[in-house]
C-alpha cells in the first residue's frame, strides 16, 4: 500500500484540464505514424533514393519551423486555445492529401504543409501547459504531457508497422483521421479557457522581455539543437539502418520503435517525480547526452537484434533525462510578455534539428555509411554536451 502511496505522488495536483489534455495528445500521437515510416516509404515504395528521401523529410522540419514561428506569433494575438484545434484539423487533411501524391515535388510540398500547420499545435501546447499548470507543478505537467506523447509513440510504431505491411494507404488514413479525432475531442471536452491579451509593453519592457536579446538563451537552443540533431536519427536513420541492415519489416521496425514510447510511459512520471529536485537541470541534460551518444557508438563494434533493442533503451533513458528539463529550462526563462516568442523559439529549435538531421544523415550514409553516421552524431551530440556543462558553469 505503502508503494501504491509513492507512486501516486508522482501524478499528485496535476489538474483536470491537463488530464483531458493529456487525453487529446493520446489520441493525436496514437495515429501518429506517417513521419516514422516515410524514410522506408520513400525509398520502397516511391524508389527514391536516400538522398532524395532526405531531401522529404527535411521539408518536415522546414514546414515545422514555418508552424512554430507562426503558432508562436498567433498564441500571442488571439490565444492557444483555437490554435489546437485549428492545427489538428488541418494538418489531418494535408496528411490525406499527402498520401494520395505521387511525384516527388507534390509529395515534398505537401510534406511541407503536413508541418507547416502541424506544428502550430507545438507552441499552443506549450502555452496551454503553462496555463493549465502550476508553476510548480509544470515539470510534471509537462512529464504527464510527454506520457500521453509517449503512450501514443508506443500504439503508433506497432498500429503502423501493421498497417504499413498490408497498405501504406491506411498509414496515411490512421494519421490523419486521428488528427481531427483529436481536435474534435478537445473542442468537445477540454474548457475553454478566457484568453487575455498581454499589455503592450512599451519599448523598453519589449527590448528587456525579448528572446532575442537573452544570450544565454539563445546558446541554450544552440546546443538543443545539436542534441535534437542527433536524436533524430531515431526516426530519420535508423528505421532505414533496420530494413537495409538487418533486413527487418515494416511490422519489426514498429515493434522497436516502440520500445522507445514504451520506456517513456512507463517510467517518466515517477522518474521525473523522485530526481527533479535532486541534480540541477542542465546535470540531468548532460547526463542524457552522454547515454544518447552511447546508443549510436555500440551499433559500430557491435551487431545484433540485442544491441539494437540497447541502444533503443539507451536513447529513451536518454529522452527521459534530457527533454523534460530542457522544456522547464525555457519555460522558467521566458518572460511573461514573451512567453510565446520564447516556447515558439523553443520549438523552433527542433524544427530546425528535424531539417538538419534527415540531410546530414542521408549524405552521410551515402557517402561514408551508417557507422560513419552513428560515430558523426555522437561527435555532435559532444559538442552539445561541452555547451551544456559550459552554460552551467556560467548559470
Amino acid at each position: 500500500m505503502q508503494k501504491i502511496k509513492s507512486l501516486t505522488k508522482a501524478y499528485a495536483g496535476i489538474s483536470k484540464e491537463m488530464w483531458l489534455l493529456a487525453a487529446a495528445m493520446l489520441i493525436n500521437r496514437s495515429g501518429s505514424m506517417v513521419l516514422l515510416f516515410m524514410s522506408v516509404y520513400l525509398t520502397k515504395e516511391k524508389h527514391f533514393s536516400i538522398p532524395q528521401a532526405g531531401v522529404v523529410l527535411s521539408l518536415f522540419g522546414i514546414g515545422s519551423l514555418v508552424g512554430a514561428f507562426i503558432g508562436g506569433k498567433l498564441v500571442d494575438r488571439i490565444g492557444f486555445y483555437p490554435i489546437l484545434i485549428w492545427s489538428l484539423i488541418l494538418s489531418g487533411i494535408m496528411i490525406l492529401l499527402l498520401g494520395q501524391m505521387q511525384s516527388f515535388y507534390l509529395i515534398a510540398f505537401f510534406t511541407f504543409l503536413v508541418t507547416a500547420f502541424g506544428d502550430m499545435f507545438r507552441p499552443a501546447n506549450s502555452a496551454s501547459i503553462s496555463s493549465y499548470s502550476t508553476q510548480e507543478g509544470y515539470t510534471q505537467a509537462i512529464a504527464l504531457n510527454r506520457l500521453a506523447m509517449n503512450l501514443g509513440f508506443t500504439i503508433g510504431p506497432m498500429l503502423g508497422g501493421l498497417l504499413a505491411s498490408h497498405s501504406y494507404t491506411l498509414l496515411f488514413w490512421a494519421d490523419g483521421l486521428t488528427c481531427m479525432l483529436a481536435a474534435g475531442f478537445i473542442f468537445f471536452m477540454l474548457p475553454k479557457k478566457q484568453f487575455t491579451k498581454p499589455s503592450t509593453p512599451t519599448a523598453e519592457e519589449a527590448k528587456a522581455a525579448s528572446p532575442y536579446r537573452d544570450s544565454a538563451y539563445l546558446y541554450f537552443l544552440i546546443f538543443t539543437t545539436l542534441y535534437a540533431m542527433a536524436f533524430f536519427q531515431l526516426i530519420t536513420a535508423l528505421p532505414l539502418y533496420y530494413k537495409n541492415v538487418y533486413f527487418l519489416n515494416e511490422k519489426h521496425i514498429g515493434w522497436l520503435m516502440a520500445l522507445n514510447g514504451i520506456g517513456v510511459a512507463v517510467i517518466e512520471m515517477f522518474l521525473i517525480y523522485y530526481i527533479r529536485n535532486k541534480w540541477t537541470e542542465f546535470k540531468f541534460i548532460s547526463l542524457g547526452i552522454i547515454l544518447l551518444m552511447l546508443s549510436y557508438l555500440i551499433l559500430v563494434p557491435f551487431h545484433s537484434i540485442l544491441i539494437l533493442i540497447v541502444s533503443v533503451i539507451l536513447i529513451t533513458f536518454s529522452e527521459m533525462l534530457a527533454m523534460p528539463f530542457m522544456s522547464t529550462h525555457s519555460m522558467k526563462r521566458a518572460s511573461p510578455k514573451a512567453m510565446g516568442e520564447y516556447m515558439a523559439l523553443y520549438s523552433m529549435c527542433w524544427s530546425v534539428a528535424l531539417i538538419l538531421a534527415p540531410l546530414l544523415g542521408s549524405q552521410i550514409i551515402a557517402l561514408v555509411g551508417y557507422n560513419g553516421l552513428w560515430i558523426s552524431v555522437a561527435g555532435i551530440g559532444f559538442i552539445s554536451l561541452v555547451g551544456f556543462r559550459f552554460l552551467e558553469s556560467k548559470h
